[in-house]
């Protein structure tokens, strides 16, 4: 095998694909004041949800009805969140009942 050379050539789409266009994530003040009273578990499983959807993979999401914020589900929380493209940002986390109270 010595002396053996491989030419890869790849596919510019297929290059393409594997680059993640993440969006930027930025955290109102109420959010984080409310993320920092959280559990350690609760609140990085917010960050993990928010994180992946800023990756483009898919999380239950919603339109909120009469506004421009969508809603991310996160087992019993919800996370309240603008989407202005290539940035995101959270306006509101906590638990399902008072979220939309806010």
């Amino acid at each position: 095998m010595e002396g053996l050379l491989c030419k890869v050539t790849i596919d510019q789409n297929i290059a393409q694909s594997y680059i993640i266009r993440m969006k930027r994530v930025f955290y109102s003040k109420a959010a984080e004041k409310s993320l920092a009273r959280m559990q350690p578990k609760r609140r990085a499983a917010i960050f993990a949800k928010v994180d992946a959807f800023a990756r483009g993979e898919e999380v239950d999401i919603r339109k909120l009805s009469g506004s421009d914020l969508y809603r991310i589900r996160v087992g019993q929380d919800r996370v309240i969140l603008d989407d202005q493209g290539l940035v995101v940002l959270v306006v509101a986390a906590g638990p399902r009942g008072g979220i939309y109270k806010e």
